[in-house]
Order: C-alpha cells, then sequence, then structure tokens
C-alpha cells in the first residue's frame, strides 16, 4: 500500500516566469530599433493530474466448518448457517450444510459476528435459540466447527433436577398435527414404563407414568425415564390425538423423536359374532417390507393397524399396502406362522405415503420356558373361570375383548352394567363406578394381574395398553367383591389379566 506522505510530495508546483526589461540607459548610442516581431501569444500551461488515492485493502477470510450432531452421532446434514454482523445485524449471510454437514462461507469481513443454527433437530432438543459469538480475527482460511450438544448436557439442560429419585433420561421432540397445521390447543404428553420393585410383600411390578405439557409450537420434554426403558406413549391436543406407541429410550437415555397426532373418522362397524364395533378411518397409506431376521423377504405375513380397518399380506418380496388409515402416530402389527408378532411405529401423515419395515424373529423353541408361562397363565385363567362360574360380577375374556376392538382401554368398559366412561381432562376417558347408596361416581379400585394399582382419577389408559389385556373382571358392588380383590374405597373393584394375545387360531 502506498504511504498517504508520498502522495502529498507528487503535488504539482505552480512556478510563475516575469518578462525581462532594458537596463542600459542614456549612456548608450541609441540604435534605431528594430519593429518588434510580434510572437504568438503562449499556450496557457495545462494542468497536471493529480494521481489517485489508492484503494485501502479489506481483510476478507473464507470460513470453513462441520457440524456434527452429538446425539445422533453423523454429521448434520441441511442445517442452515447464519452470520450476523454484530456491528449491523441487518447484514446477514446464510449457508446450508451439505450431506457430510460441512459448509464454507466466503469473503467475509473481518469482526464480530453472531452465529446460529436452524434445523429441525434443534427445535426437537429445545436450542432453537442457540447462539454463539464468533471474532473472525484474521483473513484467509479460517475453520469454525459447530454442532450439537452431548446427550448429557441437553439432558441437564432440559430436565435439570427433574425430582429426587426419579430417573435421568428423556423422551423429547415436537407434537405435530397429521395434518400439518398448528396445534389447536395446549398439547400433552404421557409415557409409561414398567418397573419391578422389591416391597415386604416381595416382588411387585409397577406402572410409573410421566406427562409434559407441549409449548405453543409443540415442543416437549418429557424427564424421569429410565434409560433402555420400554415406553408406551400418547399425546393429545384438544380432539386431536395418537395412537398409543411403543418406543425404547436409548442407553444414553436421550430419545429424540416427534410424535403426530389427528382427529380420525370413527365408522361403525360389524365384527365377530355379529357385534358392532368402531373403527378408525382415514385417507393415511402405508407401504412397507415384512423380513426376517436375516434380512430376507418374508411372505405371507399378516399386516395391520389395530383399531383399524382391514388387513394386508406380504407378497414374495415381502412388501405390503395399507390404505385408509388414520392419521396420526400408531403401531403396525405383523403376524405370521413360526415367527414371534412385531409391532413397530409409524407416522401416517395427510397426503404423504408412510413407508414402514418390520423385522421378525424366529420363535425358538424352549420347551422349559413355554411350560412356566403356560402353567402361570392356566393358573390364573383357572381362578378367573372359577369367579365366573359363582358370578357375582361382569367377566371379559381375550376373545370377548377382540370383539370390542378397542383402540383405548376405557373403550373396553364402554356400555359395560355398573361402569360409566366419561370425558376427563386433557382427552383422557375416566372409567367410573356408581357409589355405595347409589349417590354419585367414585373411582373403583384397580388390580392389575392380581396387584393393587393406582389409577388416578379412574383413568385406565395411563396404566395399561389395551393390545395387552387378556381378561378383565368387573365387580360393581361392593358386596360382591371376591376378598382377595376388595380394598376400603367405599368403591367397586375392575381386575386386568394382561399377557402376549394368542393368534387368533389358537383362541
Amino acid at each position: 500500500m502506498r504511504p498517504i506522505f508520498l502522495s502529498l510530495l507528487a503535488l504539482p508546483l505552480a512556478l510563475t516566469i516575469s518578462p525581462a526589461t532594458d537596463a542600459l540607459g542614456a549612456q548608450v548610442r541609441p540604435v534605431q530599433r528594430q519593429p518588434p516581431v510580434s510572437k504568438p501569444p503562449a499556450a496557457p500551461p495545462t494542468a497536471t493530474p493529480a494521481p489517485a488515492t489508492p484503494t485501502l485493502a479489506i481483510p476478507l477470510a473464507r470460513v470453513r466448518g462441520d457440524v456434527y450432531d452429538s446425539v445422533a452421532l453423523a454429521p448434520l446434514a441441511q442445517a442452515t448457517i447464519q452470520f450476523v454482523d454484530a456491528q449491523d445485524p441487518s447484514k446477514v449471510r446464510s449457508v446450508r450444510t451439505d450431506s457430510l454437514g460441512s459448509f464454507v462461507i466466503d469473503s467475509v469481513r473481518v469482526g464480530m459476528y453472531f452465529v446460529g443454527m436452524i434445523h429441525p433437530q434443534l427445535d426437537r432438543l429445545g436450542l432453537d435459540t442457540r447462539i454463539v459469538q464468533v471474532n473472525v480475527a484474521n483473513s484467509g482460511d479460517v475453520t469454525l466447527p459447530l454442532g450439537v450438544p452431548s446427550p448429557a448436557t441437553i439432558l441437564a439442560t432440559a430436565c435439570g433436577n427433574a425430582g429426587s429419585g426419579m430417573a435421568e433420561g428423556a423422551w423429547v421432540g415436537l407434537v405435530r398435527t397429521a395434518r400439518g397445521t398448528p396445534l389447536e390447543a395446549t398439547a400433552r404428553v404421557r409415557a409409561q414404563f414398567r418397573e419391578t420393585v422389591l416391597a415386604g410383600n416381595g416382588l411387585q411390578r409397577r406402572f410409573p407414568t410421566r406427562f409434559a405439557d407441549a409449548s405453543a409450537a409443540g415442543a416437549f420434554a418429557v424427564c424421569g425415564l429410565p434409560p433402555e426403558a420400554q415406553i408406551t406413549s400418547r399425546a393429545y391436543a384438544g380432539k386431536d390425538s395418537s395412537g398409543v406407541v411403543e418406543f425404547k429410550i436409548p442407553s444414553h437415555g436421550l430419545l429424540v423423536r416427534d410424535i403426530y397426532i389427528a382427529n380420525p373418522e370413527r365408522v361403525a362397524a360389524e365384527g365377530a359374532a355379529g357385534r358392532n364395533i368402531t373403527q378408525l378411518r382415514g385417507s393415511g397409506r402405508v407401504r412397507g417390507v415384512v423380513r426376517d431376521s436375516l434380512g430376507r423377504p418374508l411372505s405371507g405375513a399378516r399386516v395391520s393397524l389395530p383399531g383399524a380397518a382391514g388387513t394386508a399380506a406380504s407378497n414374495a418380496n415381502g412388501q405390503f399396502s395399507l390404505d385408509s388409515l388414520p392419521g396420526g402416530s400408531w403401531m403396525i402389527e405383523a403376524r405370521a406362522v413360526g415367527f414371534e408378532p412385531m409391532r413397530v411405529p409409524v407416522d401416517i401423515i395427510d397426503d404423504i405415503e408412510a413407508s414402514a419395515e418390520v423385522a421378525m424373529a424366529s420363535l425358538t423353541p424352549t420347551v422349559d420356558t413355554v411350560k412356566v408361562r403356560a402353567d402361570r397363565w392356566a393358573q390364573q385363567m383357572a381362578g378367573f373361570e372359577e369367579r365366573r362360574k359363582m358370578g357375582g360380577g361382569y367377566y371379559m375374556d381375550d376373545a370377548a375383548l377382540a370383539r370390542r376392538n378397542a383402540q383405548y382401554t376405557a373403550d373396553i368398559f364402554r356400555a359395560t352394567p355398573g361402569v360409566q366412561v366419561q370425558p376427563g381432562n386433557l382427552g383422557s376417558d375416566r372409567v367410573m363406578m356408581r357409589g355405595n347408596a347409589g349417590t354419585g361416581t367414585c373411582v373403583p379400585s384397580v388390580f392389575l394381574n392380581g396387584l393393587l394399582t393406582p389409577a388416578p382419577n379412574g383413568v385406565l389408559d395411563n396404566l395399561v395398553n389395551p393390545g395387552d389385556i387378556r381378561a378383565v373382571e368387573i365387580y360393581p358392588r361392593t358386596g360382591s367383591v371376591p376378598i382377595q380383590f376388595q380394598d376400603r374405597n367405599g368403591c367397586g373393584s375392575i381386575v386386568v389379566w394382561t399377557g402376549a394375545k394368542r393368534p387368533p387360531s389358537d383362541r
């Protein structure tokens, strides 16, 4: 760069020249003077142009970086990176990461910037307002690594001290409508898991439930979930709800997944033995493939969405197709002879054909285990049949439950003598009974597999998945409740037995 003072020395110097005069006087003999010769007038001096002031070079940098998702353990592709000038926030530069999570921004002036990222993953994790202040101090190539914080950091941010004695895992995500429209009401998410604890009278199985209210944008964080636990979940907002969906919490304790809700059409249909049932219907479509444990296509598997009309059989390539399905998040169920039944979650969104892949494991012949399970179930059902013969209550075995085709646990008890199903808060139905002396309604005592299990406000959907129920006993009158199912609550009792469903051919 040329120094400024050199430019000053190069300025033109203006000189003035005067004409010559006669200095001899009278001592000189006058000489006849010749007439002066006329000279052409001198041309005016031409101004010398001043040299142009040199332009100062502005230091520019090329910013390169990689964005890594520490939760998914993969590069964060298609993330929008924004550079905002700290001195002039109206100046914004944007670029998107490629499939490897890399980005490049050329011609960045040296200075202070606010750098932010835009990506659905950040919305799910509650990091949509995360901004980093960056000082680009040097020109040339500059490296700027960015990333999503670790699961431990996100858990600490989202849950903090969730509660004494609670597990340290969490499920975070967004509640979305299958229509793609904003939520019409505040959404709530429920997650339930099973745990076995040692109590004074031996081992007990409990079903703790966790709730979380979503933000206006649908973001939620359900805390207090054990790592590697299998959770049963549902989301609802106003008239919209999802199905009962099963997820597994990863070993690091953070599950990141959205859940979709809708208000499907409910239509009356004829079920087994001419019984009227209610089926869910919509415009959703699912295409998928069924494979065995070695990844080979499995032919002849029966695929369905419980609660919806119609089933499909996989073809020779393992492919299947279902239509007229309700929108939202649901479970697709596949069954095949010689294989364990398998259920996988699927998100059914309007005008988008969903895809699902089901991997089925072969049945392993374990004679001892089958014998133990058969004896246990036979013993439970022997007591069930004995009490049914004695009467005093209302009884439903797995065949009767199949005819009801209940989508939610509360639906099992509709039109059941002595039971009232009432609307509850946030879309949950309450199973109630009439109190002693016929005054008002009360919450019945609930026994799950023989153990007294709390069911606050009579909401049984928070207690058990209807697909796991094998038999139900209902005792609306306290005087007819068997002694092992009595409780001093002034109300009747409901006994629920759970277990793996038998294929229709075995019933």
